[in-house]
């Protein structure tokens, strides 16, 4: 069957009976497919009027019946049975990503794990005939003994040692003798850290001798196209052949952001020695190539949880031959090296005084305490926050509108400055919290009717419609948004975020009952990640995300998970302390705790 995409013009084959989605994939037409093509979602629609078999019954829920005479269908639906012209509207194009690299930026002391060693080796001579790495270790002494040759360093020896003329230079990284070259060897010794999230990967190539950065690179992590939570890339794994095509997908990105970043400082992909990987532990295990079937089963255990020093060409990274990697270790199977990172960049476990720290997305990890004890656990917050499962939700890209203001009527900015497209997680916070202090959502979460806000509201009242059997509030109207499409949020997109809302609040409530201490005894709040950092705190106070701590300061940390996977490549300490901070964490397991369920019922109501 031939297929063909517009408006890129991409042409390709199909065999019967794949649907629309899988066709996309292989081609590399980018549709949006929040669910992993389950049909939930309803974000992949696509035009097409032939070639294709029967409405499906997920279809006719996701799509009106106006939009169906159109041609509207699901692309993860719908499946090839001819040739087909296809239309991917833009609503259903995959934009440019927000992506947020910057973190803490805190200064640490150099403590590297790879380093440079000069030597002046001696010729050898028809006296005294030794070998070329015992002339070596002889002129290297008792420091040299404690590291062990590459076999892509011995390769390198007698080349770097003739042209030198004795003088060569080492690259150790931990144990191992990397690297040997003539001279004073490269002009930088070079290493990438990679924040490998479930909806953004980062990558931030640093100067191993000086701790400067040089350049970040940044993606949307290919694997969504597999489903955006981790739960649905954990199905996709265990189907055939479906772990490979993951870590593939990681992999490949891995490489095209080393490729990004060292072409912009002049340098080459096999210029980077070392490499340090944070991420949850889906993610990390995903990476690794190691089944994470078993974080979806109770008891919810990793396969590792340890740090891990591997081989770059092992995991099929483009890097120095010899180069070394660094998975940090995971605290459990919800709490990934990702929340060891934002431990580390925080110094919350070095805290006399109490903190908290928050990393939301489509689960929510959090930690309590201070240097006495820090206690973490992880919630199934859901994708409320990423924008997915909502109405007109989507992710923090160019026509997401991510922050609003009502006054006499509605407000809002677009992320891009472009026509409105959706409505991003921390736009539908801020959207929530002005309903509620307009009225026009009661504390229970319910849509109020025009009525309930009296004469005074005309402008508001026009923006509360009821849609069959539930009420709706447009936040742009058709003339303003992409595409003449309006921007609303349901009943049921109010009930996802008070969901995911409570299940982060009910998480830090828990984690207060275990310590025993109370919202006084918290002197400072850390909110990581892209959501944290661009939601207004006021916002997430308003629609009880976080209880009100009087006495603590909330403090946007950025990418504290990237941060932390920095100052583990810069500083061996930092890189110890990554695991010590993962060996004394203690975890919560929330499903075993009798008292959840009823502070989570609690934690639904919108209040303080």
């Amino acid at each position: 069957m031939k297929i063909r995409f517009e408006p890129s013009g991409i042409a390709t084959e199909a065999q019967a009976g794949e649907t629309l989605l899988q066709v996309a994939m292989r081609a590399g037409v980018e549709i949006e497919s929040v669910c992993g093509g389950r049909g939930t979602c309803g974000k992949c629609r696509v035009i097409a009027t032939r070639g294709l078999g029967p409405v499906t019954d997920l279809e006719r829920r996701a799509l009106s019946a106006a939009e169906r005479a159109k041609g509207y269908r699901l692309a993860c639906q719908a499946l090839v049975e001819g040739d087909v012209e296809v239309v991917v509207p833009e609503e259903s194009r995959r934009s440019r990503v927000s992506i947020l690299a910057e973190g803490l930026a805190e200064g640490i002391a150099l403590d590297p794990w790879v380093r440079r060693h000069r030597l002046d080796v001696p010729p050898t001579t028809l006296e005294e005939q030794l070998c070329d790495w015992e002339a070596l270790r002889r002129a290297w002494g008792r420091e040299g003994a404690a590291y062990r040759p590459t076999l892509q360093a011995l390769r390198q020896l007698p080349y770097a040692l003739r042209q030198g003329e004795g003088k060569v230079a080492l690259i150790t990284a931990d144990d191992f003798l990397v690297h040997i070259a003539p001279g004073p060897g490269p002009e930088r010794l070079v290493g990438i850290a990679f924040d490998i999230g479930t909806t953004t990967v980062v990558g931030y190539l640093m100067d191993l001798e000086s701790g400067q950065p040089l350049a970040v690179s940044s993606q949307l992590n290919p694997q969504t196209r597999y489903g955006d939570d981790v739960v649905s890339r954990i199905a996709f794994s265990s189907q055939p052949g479906g772990l490979e095509a993951l870590r593939g997908a990681i992999v490949q990105c891995l490489n095209a952001l080393i490729a990004e970043a060292t072409a912009r400082v002049g340098l080459a992909p096999r210029d980077v020695l070392a490499a340090t990987v944070v991420g949850n532990t889906t993610m990390q295990h995903l990476f690794l190539g190691i089944s994470p079937a078993a974080l979806a089963q109770a008891p919810y255990v990793p396969v590792v949880e340890d740090a891990l020093s591997l081989a770059a060409e092992e995991l099929g990274l483009d890097m120095a031959p010899g180069a070394r990697v660094w998975a940090l270790p995971n605290i459990a199977g919800w709490v990934g090296a990702d929340t060891v990172g934002v431990l580390l960049a925080t110094r919350l476990y070095a805290q006399e005084e109490i903190g908290l720290a928050i990393d939301i997305g489509t689960n929510g990890e959090m930690a309590l305490g201070s240097r006495e004890r820090l206690v973490t656990c992880s919630t199934a917050a859901g994708p409320a926050f990423e924008g997915a499962h909502l109405s007109c939700g989507m992710r923090a890209a160019d026509g997401a509108i991510d922050r609003v203001h009502i006054e006499q009527d509605v407000s809002w900015h677009a992320i891009g400055e472009a026509p409105p497209r959706g409505i991003c997680g921390s736009g539908l916070v801020d959207l929530v919290a002005e309903m509620l202090r307009a009225g026009i959502l009661a504390p229970s979460g319910l849509l109020q009717n025009g009525e309930a806000l009296g004469d005074g509201s005309q402008a508001l009242r026009r923006r509360i419609v009821q849609n069959g059997r539930q009420r709706e509030f447009i936040v742009a109207f058709p003339s303003e948004g992409a595409n003449g499409r309006a921007i609303h949020v349901t009943q049921r997109d109010v009930r996802e975020l008070q969901l995911a809302k409570g299940a982060i609040r009910a998480g830090v409530e828990i984690l207060l009952k275990e310590l025993g201490v109370g919202y006084g005894d918290v002197k400072k709040v850390f909110l990581a990640g892209a959501f944290g950092n661009y939601i207004r705190p006021e916002s997430a106070l308003a629609i009880g995300l976080i209880p009100h701590f009087p006495q603590a300061e909330i403090l946007p940390v950025g990418n504290a998970a990237g941060e932390g996977a920095k100052m583990a490549l810069l500083s061996r300490r930092e890189r110890e302390r990554a695991s010590e901070i993962a060996r004394r964490t203690e975890y919560l397991e929330l499903s075993g705790r009798p008292d959840f369920q009823e502070v989570f019922a609690e934690a639904l109501l919108f209040h303080s």
